[in-house]
């Protein structure tokens, strides 16, 4: 799980100012889609990290946020980091919080994608 350092990046990021929150899914199946898309109606744009790649080289829990969330005007940027037990640095997760607010990113971050 990356939720610890995830958690401590953004809490170094609201101490600066930033406006940023995490939500740590739980449970995937059945997916929360009704309280996902209840927990998230005030956000301006969502980052999700996902360690995993499915189908159609995207993130599992990217797609299915993007699903529960489709039809609400809100931007979600998928990113997938961390595979192969590759480290998840508050660095990483700074970067990628800077790359969603740019509406930039969804897909791949800190992978080289020619060996994947």
């Amino acid at each position: 799980s990356i939720c610890g350092t995830t958690k401590d990046a953004i809490d170094e990021m609201r101490a600066a100012g930033k406006k940023v929150g995490l939500l740590k899914i739980r449970v995937f199946r059945p997916f929360p889609t009704e309280e996902l898309a209840k927990a998230l109606a005030g956000a301006k744009r969502i980052a999700v990290l996902d360690k995993n790649i499915s189908l159609g080289s995207k993130g599992a829990v990217a797609l299915e946020v993007k699903d529960a969330l489709y039809g609400s005007g809100i931007p979600v940027c998928g990113y997938i980091l961390g595979l192969g037990g590759r480290d998840v640095r508050k660095k990483d997760i700074k970067e990628i919080v800077g790359l969603a607010e740019k509406g930039k990113g969804d897909g791949f971050y800190g992978l080289r994608t020619e060996v994947l």
